[in-house]
């Protein structure tokens, strides 16, 4: 009898053993590889950038970011300013050594011209591998030196752009007018100091790299003590190449339906970026009034439809990308609903590529409903497809792509940045807009 049992126990033994012995496939599910996160990424992105170039240093709004290399290895990066319009305005490299971290002030850029310098002749820390180990560089470009100074010509010239959308065509605008220089900025891991334009085939197919190996931050600045006296901070976003790794040019089949660099990659390799696509539907907090006289902003970035063309005419068409107004819902804290009065079906409205709104007074926005409270959330849509618009030359044939950053004041003299809550990552279809099935006065 015991070895009766004695065999029937090493029998299941056997076949459990046997049953952990078959390597069962990792499944990771398409929208998976979609979901945003602060995990180490291969592109960054500073959703918009607010610098008064004019004023003195001491006084300047300004926006300042940080790069680290979360990696041994040395890292190459390709810093683009690129207009709220969505045009690449300059771009530079940065040479990171193992483990390090660089910053940048866009008020120094833009007003003064300054650029870090860094070189691959610079020495690294104990920690990190050799600057030339990468085995993924391309050595016949080498970065032994990036950044530096920009002649005046130059600066006056980014100056332009920036804040007045003035570029080389002196009747095409490539950017909004502004007080203050304005934009965004990307950052990518490449493989090289080569000077390919981004809207050229060979950055893509080239240059850049698919390491997730870079994270970072921003902060922005406002020092004058009468009207600012703030600043705020946020991690920058973070964008993941899916899969992983891979010399420049390489083809690796993706699940991604679409990539964050959609519109610029060849057409012969759309997918050659890999890049995670950002969602277009998102749930924000805001915050009007009450005892400590809070305020509200929205930095919002959205995706152009213009593609990589060097036709500067073309992107006056990124200035009014359609917003769905009746896409989007303000709550209050005691749930009260509130929507835009379209009247005749008109509810479109528009936004450039970068902006920064306010949470209240926008047009965009319903009106805070009829309660005695300050604060709530916007369940917001920024897909630029508007059913029924006609406006095809605005508008992208799949949604598109957003991100937006709640920033926060409070007093005067406090202010916070987070990010909105995506409720919907770039793989899935956005969620169905909240039925409103009663209006705030029916509310019991």
């Amino acid at each position: 009898m015991k070895r009766t049992f004695l065999a029937a126990a090493l029998l299941f033994a056997a076949s459990f053993a046997n049953a952990a012995s078959v390597a069962k496939p990792v499944i990771t599910e398409n929208n998976a590889s979609c979901e945003l996160g602060h995990y180490p990424a291969a592109t960054l992105l500073l959703p918009y950038f607010e610098v008064d170039y004019r004023a003195a240093g001491s006084t300047a709004v300004n926006t300042i970011f940080t790069i680290v290399n979360t990696s041994r290895s040395p890292q190459i990066v390709r810093v683009t300013i690129w207009t709220d319009y969505g045009f690449p305005a300059m771009w530079f490299s940065c040479f990171l050594t193992g483990y390090d971290a660089q910053t940048f002030s866009m008020y120094e850029i833009i007003a003064r011209g300054n650029i870090p310098f860094t070189s691959s002749a610079f020495s690294r820390g104990t920690a990190s591998a050799e600057n030339g180990t990468n085995g993924h560089f391309n050595s016949e470009i080498w970065c032994d030196r990036a950044g530096g100074t920009m002649p005046m010509p130059s600066i006056q010239r980014l100056q332009n752009i920036l804040s007045k959308g003035q570029r080389d065509e002196p009747n095409c605008r490539v950017g909004g007018e502004h007080d203050n220089a304005v934009g965004y900025v990307t950052m990518d891991v490449v493989n090289s100091c080569g000077i390919d334009s981004p809207l050229d085939p060979s950055y893509w197919k080239e240059m850049l790299l698919f390491d997730n190996v870079l994270t970072g931050d921003y902060e922005r600045i406002n020092p004058e003590v009468t009207q600012g006296n703030y600043a705020g901070g946020n991690p920058l976003v973070h964008i993941r190449a899916v899969p992983d790794g891979g010399v420049a040019g390489s083809v690796a089949a993706t699940a991604l339906p679409y990539t964050f660099y959609d519109r610029y990659t060849p057409a012969d390799a759309k997918k050659i970026d890999r890049r995670q696509p950002l969602p277009s539907s998102f749930a924000a907090r805001w915050i009007e009034g009450g005892r400590e006289s809070f305020h509200t902003n929205y930095t919002i970035w959205r995706e152009g439809v213009v593609g990589a063309t060097k036709n500067e005419c073309e992107y006056v068409r990124n200035a009014a990308l359609p917003v769905n107004r009746s896409a989007i819902v303000r709550f209050d804290e005691q749930d009260n609903p509130s929507v835009v009065s379209c009247g005749e079906g008109n509810c479109g409205g528009s936004l450039p590529v970068a902006s920064s709104i306010s949470a209240s007074s926008s047009s965009l926005f319903p009106p805070i409903p009829n309660s005695q409270d300050v604060g709530g959330w916007l369940w917001m849509s920024l897909d630029n497809r508007i059913p029924g618009s006609s406006a095809s030359a605005y508008t992208l044939p799949r949604p598109s792509q957003n991100f937006v950053i709640v920033q926060m004041y409070a007093e005067g003299r406090y202010a916070v940045d987070f990010d909105a809550t995506a409720l919907a990552n770039g793989c899935t279809p956005a969620p169905a807009t909240p039925s409103i099935v009663a209006k705030p006065a029916d509310k019991q």
